[in-house]
């Protein structure tokens, strides 16, 4: 029988690591999103999907946080530009943008156990995957913040990071089948926040 440390309890082991997502992580990965953020917010298929947009030129730009087991404490879903056309839900305005869909890479979806917030998990994730977004030549970087994330800790955490607000999009997940942590139930009523961070101009 498999012995699993809750999550929810504040159980985290002593040594964290960030790696690359591998194919075998994607059932555990669906897994804890379920766990974390909200039962069903990935299908399998959906998942095999991201696995494939995550890698280019033998690069993998999806990472996780894992215990010593393989155990997964977090995970940071990114893709490089050309591997992708739009984000989860609905809205996304390029024209605005300072640079080309083409030359823009997108961050997907960040998730953390709760036992590690306010640990700066997220942050160290998050840099490690424009460490490799900035190799392959990215100009920036897009994403959809959760506006009602508990302190508006979403927004807040890619502020740091650089992001600028772009647009609001209302109800942006409700074609989601999830059970929103917030909403408890579908459709998902929150309100993402689109967010650019220009990578050109953070190294200039």
């Amino acid at each position: 029988m498999e012995l699993r440390p809750s999550l929810n309890r504040g159980m985290v082991p002593s040594t964290l690591t960030i790696r690359p997502l591998l194919a075998a992580d994607l059932e555990a990965v669906r897994r804890f999103t379920d766990r974390e953020i909200g039962g069903n917010y990935f299908s399998a298929s959906e998942l095999n999907e991201i696995y494939e947009r995550s890698g280019r030129a033998g690069v993998m730009y999806s990472l996780v946080l894992v215990d010593e087991r393989g155990e997964i404490y977090g995970v940071r879903i990114t893709y490089p530009p050309g591997n992708w056309q739009k984000g989860k839900g609905q809205g996304l305005t390029p024209e605005r943008w300072p640079h080309a869909l083409e030359e823009t890479g997108y961050f997907q979806s960040i998730f953390l156990s709760s036992a590690l917030s306010g640990q700066g998990w997220g942050g160290r994730l998050s840099h490690e995957s424009l460490v490799r977004l900035r190799k392959a030549a990215a100009k920036g970087v897009v994403c959809h913040s959760w506006k009602e994330s508990p302190n508006n800790s979403s927004f807040r955490y890619l502020q740091k990071l650089g992001f600028v607000l772009i647009a609001e999009y209302p109800s942006y997940w409700q074609n989601v089948p999830y059970n929103c942590t917030r909403c408890l139930k579908p459709p998902c009523q929150c309100t993402a926040q689109e967010m650019y961070l220009d990578l050109v101009e953070r190294t200039a």
